[in-house]
């Protein structure tokens, strides 16, 4: 029993199909099938029923995948102890983060945990919350920073700070009546931009869900402009009078545009909570400790700047 038996495996398992799986390895079909055969002929047992399409795991075969993915784990687990012993003069941290953290706070938070661990390699992934998740899941990345709520079982998270979200609207936009609450910009009630045209982002990103629960409770089907992948492209469009988006309090500090769009509250407690994520039970390295720990110090204490 080896790696290269794991590897392979579950490159069949994941692909459903030996040729698939052959191309993804660079080797042979012919090669991985012997391979396979002569592994289930050692071992006494079936581990893909080929008579099914897509190829499908035996009885057998779940548990093995279940027992290699453990025993994966705790190898990796156990790289990342070894890792630890330098006592961070040297590592490497996988990073993940949706679109809008990379755009704020990132850029603030980079250069204070550059400053403090030098010799620690950062590799940087910028995917939508649910690509995070999964390759989170899967141990392509060490950590996610991103925002509730998390949908895939098998995460944990530490919550960092809660981020009010606000409504940016064209400079030259009037409302019809507004009121006070306990956020710095006027509330507004969505049901009044009912004619309005919206910029929003795309349906598998946190924002837009959120931005579509808020028009479903108001019943109200809004008039979509465009969409974006980018919180920052739909700030500024908005900010050159295209239409209303929906943004996070940080791209509203710190976006640094020249035209600023106005901007409103449409609930005093609408919110979204940022947190460092990390896969249930997998061994926290210190690199990782520490670079929540820098997310902290700048996000809490609002050492972002302009």
């Amino acid at each position: 029993m080896d790696l290269k038996e794991f590897e392979y495996v579950l490159a069949i398992n994941e692909e459903k199909s030996f040729s698939k799986a052959a191309k993804k390895l660079f080797i042979s079909q012919p090669s991985l099938s012997q391979y396979i055969n002569r592994l289930e002929s050692q071992m006494g047992i079936t581990i893909f029923d080929r008579n099914t399409i897509p190829l499908s795991l035996t009885y057998a075969g779940e548990l093995y995948i279940k027992s290699i993915k453990d025993i994966i784990n705790i190898i990796e687990n156990l790289h990342k102890e070894f890792d630890d012993i330098s006592s961070l003069k040297k590592g490497r941290l996988n990073i993940g983060l949706t679109p809008s953290k990379a755009n704020n706070p990132l850029p603030a938070i980079l250069p204070v945990f550059r400053k403090e661990y030098p010799g620690i390699e950062l590799e940087i992934t910028e995917e939508n919350s649910s690509v995070l998740e999964d390759m989170l899941l899967r141990g392509q990345v060490d950590l996610c920073m991103m925002n509730l709520p998390i949908k895939s079982k098998g995460i944990e998270y530490e919550a960092i700070i809660k981020e009010n979200l606000y409504l940016a609207a064209p400079p030259d936009f009037e409302p019809k009546h507004t009121t006070k609450n306990d956020t710095p910009y006027p509330q507004i009630d969505i049901r009044d931009l009912s004619d309005e045209q919206f910029i929003f982002l795309h349906p598998s990103q946190r924002l837009r869900q959120i931005a579509d629960a808020i028009f479903a409770k108001a019943n109200i089907k809004p008039h979509v402009l465009l969409e974006t992948s980018g919180i920052e492209t739909a700030l500024r469009l908005s900010a050159a009078g295209m239409g209303f988006c929906l943004v996070p309090e940080f791209s509203v500090k710190y976006a640094g545009l020249t035209k600023q769009p106005k901007y409103y509250s449409l609930s005093s407690d609408l919110n979204w909570t940022l947190v460092i994520a990390y896969r249930e039970n997998a061994y926290r390295t210190k690199a990782a400790a520490a670079f929540a720990e820098t997310v902290k110090k700048v996000v809490c204490s609002q050492e972002v700047e302009q």
